[in-house]
């Protein structure tokens, strides 16, 4: 990251660029870097140039010679004609259509208490949920006495930032099939800036039968695959998470699920994003070299096969579309 940032030349994310600061490095700030992000990594002190009537955002304040300077550490991103700065180490905070995953801290009137992560609790109310068998109907004074039936005090679920509200209380909705209470997997937390928004947030990993829940939060739940009756498959019109019962993971399956987890541990703790691509080369890698599923959680058994390296750098390529996409 410091070759990067000590270099005079302009770094292009999209329409904006990036004149970084002088820097000197000294032997303790080696940091690990995002894979493919390095032209968009801000310090304090960093110019920000972009196109003619852009909009200041957080982290970014305007210097007296009129150029957009970062305040804090992290991506540079742009929406629209909004420029800010997400760090790489806060709090989240939700945005609109974001997939989270959350625990049930508490049932109240007609709605449910939610700990995502957040500085304060979300809520899902009752018609904001799907129910159970996909029941297309108003929710009556029956639901709401049932409600502990569809979600219980620390339960694991899947949900949708559906509002933002002013005081940044979050409103969540699980009106989808797939959203719902999660069965038959591990919890895991990562920080939030390891999950980006991507095309899939509900994935079942190729050729591994390992279904994986990357929460924008950073919360993720690992799990098998959830079944329907008389098809085993999700993509079926009778579909519902809210019909996923609990049921016994054998030893082999539960082995593949310990290996994901580890896996995500291994990316995050290297500071890479953890997507199904790097999930699946990873995961691959760490088989052809022999690696118990275990051996991912030590950084010293990692290193003494070469893995940091295979996760710094090969899965950067991958992702950046220099490699193969993975098979399994």
């Amino acid at each position: 990251m410091a070759d990067a940032r000590g270099s005079k030349e302009p770094q292009f994310a999209g329409l904006v660029s990036v004149e970084r600061r002088p820097h000197k490095q000294t032997a303790t700030e080696i940091l690990p870097e995002i894979a493919g992000l390095r032209s968009q990594l801000v310090c304090p002190g960093d110019a920000v140039t972009a196109e003619p009537g852009v909009l200041r955002g957080h982290g970014i304040v305007e210097r007296e010679d009129g150029k957009l300077v970062a305040t804090v550490c992290g991506v540079l991103e742009q929406v629209n004609k909004l420029l800010y700065i997400r760090p790489l180490r806060h709090r989240y905070t939700g945005s609109v259509g974001d997939v989270v995953v959350g625990r049930i801290v508490e049932v109240q009137t007609e709605r449910w208490a939610v700990e995502i992560g957040t500085s304060q609790l979300a809520y899902l109310h009752i018609g904001a949920i799907q129910l159970p068998g996909n029941v297309q109907r108003r929710r009556t004074d029956e639901d709401t006495l049932r409600m502990r039936e569809f979600f219980d005090i620390n339960d694991i679920i899947s949900a949708e930032v559906q509002k933002v509200h002013e005081t940044g209380e979050l409103a969540l909705q699980a009106r989808s099939a797939r959203y719902g209470k999660l069965q038959n997997g591990v919890f895991i937390t990562l920080p939030a800036v390891c999950v980006r928004r991507q095309a899939q947030h509900l994935v079942t990993l190729p050729h591994l039968g390992v279904m994986v829940v990357l929460g924008n939060n950073g919360w993720v739940w690992v799990c098998a695959p959830p079944k329907v009756a008389g098809s085993g498959r999700q993509e079926t019109i009778n579909f519902s998470q809210m019909d996923v019962k609990h049921e016994h993971v054998g030893p082999e399956l539960r082995e593949r699920i310990c290996r994901v987890r580890n896996t995500i541990l291994a990316l995050a703790a290297q500071g890479q994003e953890v997507t199904p691509e790097n999930l699946g080369f990873v995961y691959k890698r760490s088989k052809e070299l022999g690696l118990l599923a275990a051996d991912l959680l030590v950084p010293s058994k990692c290193a003494a096969i070469g893995l940091h390296g295979v996760l710094t750098a090969d899965s950067a390529g991958n992702q950046t579309g220099d490699g193969q996409q993975p098979n399994g």
